[in-house]
């Protein structure tokens, strides 16, 4: 049956991932982003996914009455990331505003969502940072003790839940760590640690990072969400949604690990406190997997944010890798440094001659997927550069770097693809992204 799922915050770290699981269901349930923010380019792919995007805020009550009067799950993301993290980075007009979006925006939520509809909340386990000592595997139904204004407004938030008489599930996240694509929270201690591993940093250890921290993978608390929104009988429940436990100083081990030129520097400088751990059983019985771990994700971050070891030659051919073959046949992998969302398709004849031109700004990737090439280029940034031939094959792709002009020869009936990233109009064809060059 076809659902009406609300997601607040869906611009956000979590809500970006959120949104790409529910890409696949976006062909049948109605999905709809509200976020107070408009970034382009995520909006964008939202309606090329088929999602629905409202900029809005939900202090806005009418907004909120509209699009969520009728709703079957609303997955409650929105609110103020960017919180104090220390009581010397509180202030009262920031408190004020943190306590009102959470307190205000969620009440309008909760008054606007019919009976059927399960709200899933994202809380935090820093609703327990006023533990006076070290405390292990923290149970759901232990007493908060909040301090800052973040933790206050979840700690505010989970009551109001609790007692609205709609049906519910309270997530109470460990610190979500993991790459995104253009969301990560960089003040996230393995996020930061990478950053700074990927930089041949230094990383400090306050207290010699003897500090306990409850962490989980941001692509888990996606799925976890997508996961409570299909349990029908899961309705008034808390769960702690944390995978790993871990000192601060083994997180910065694993920096070091995958960089061992980041250099790690303990202090005794004081922390409010040594941490505490949240325990998983209750999510895990409920059947939910974890799929993603903290040495992964520190691993790709680092390798993604690092100098990148990349080809240099104007022009290079390469075969496809990470084959798999069996008597059906053959698949050979292509990985592409940036996103495509052209593609060209290309019959060529035997004895014919294509391109003469150059791109100046777009790196053109052609997939042969049948016949051959002889392939002229040459460097028109650099005078006096060669003119270089190389013969290109069918299974292999061809990248050309832009500001290289190229020539294609056919000498057998050929077919290829054209993977561009950027416009290839054909009205603008010696204006904007192809200009032509005779070699």
């Amino acid at each position: 049956m076809k659902k009406k799922i609300i997601i607040t915050g869906g611009l956000g770290y979590i809500g970006s991932e959120l949104c790409k699981i529910y890409s696949g269901y976006s062909w049948n349930d109605q999905i709809i982003v509200i976020d107070n923010r408009f970034i382009s380019e995520r909006v964008n792919q939202l309606r090329n996914w088929n999602i629905e995007f409202v900029q809005g805020d939900i202090l806005d009550r009418d907004l909120i009455f509209k699009y969520c009067g009728d709703a079957d799950i609303v997955h409650h993301l929105a609110g103020i990331t960017d919180v104090p993290r220390t009581k010397t980075e509180s202030n009262e007009t920031k408190d004020k505003k943190i306590l009102q979006i959470a307190e205000e925006g969620t009440q309008n939520i909760l008054e606007a969502i019919p009976l059927k509809c399960k709200i899933i909340f994202p809380s935090t386990h820093v609703v327990y940072e006023g533990l006076n000592e070290v405390k292990k595997n923290i149970l759901e139904d232990e007493k908060l003790s909040p301090v800052l204004s973040y933790a206050n407004s979840k700690a505010i938030n989970e009551e109001q839940i609790k007692k609205s008489g709609k049906k519910f599930v309270i997530l109470r996240l460990g610190s979500v760590y993991g790459y995104s694509t253009d969301t990560a929270r960089i003040n996230i201690m393995p996020n930061l640690f990478s950053k700074i591993a990927s930089q041949n940093g230094l990383i400090k250890l306050f207290a010699g990072g003897r500090q306990l921290k409850s962490l989980v993978p941001l692509i888990d608390v996606a799925r976890c969400f997508k996961n409570m929104e299909e349990k029908e009988d899961i309705k008034s429940e808390v769960f702690n949604l944390t995978k790993d436990t871990v000192t601060v100083k083994e997180v910065a081990e694993i920096c070091k690990k995958y960089n061992p030129k980041v250099t790690i520097k303990e202090t005794n400088d004081e922390v409010p406190n040594l941490g505490f751990s949240l325990s998983n059983k209750k999510i895990l019985n409920t059947g939910f997997k974890f799929l993603y771990n903290l040495d992964q994700s520190i691993k790709e971050m680092i390798q993604k944010w690092s100098k990148q070891d990349l080809i240099k030659e104007l022009e290079h051919v390469r075969d496809g890798d990470n084959e798999f073959i069996d008597s059906r046949g053959k698949i050979s992998n292509h990985e592409l440094t940036e996103p495509i969302n052209l593609i060209g398709l290309i019959d060529s004849k035997k004895g014919t001659i294509r391109a003469n031109h150059y791109h100046p700004q777009q790196e053109q990737k052609c997939l042969f997927t049948k016949g051959q090439i002889i392939e002229i280029f040459q460097d028109i940034l650099n005078p006096n550069s060669p003119k270089i031939t190389q013969v290109v094959n069918e299974g292999q792709l061809s990248i050309i770097k832009p500001n290289v002009a190229h020539t294609m020869v056919f000498t057998k009936d050929t077919t290829f693809l054209n993977l561009v990233r950027g416009e290839r109009e054909h009205d603008n064809y010696g204006i904007t992204h192809t200009i032509k060059h005779v070699l």
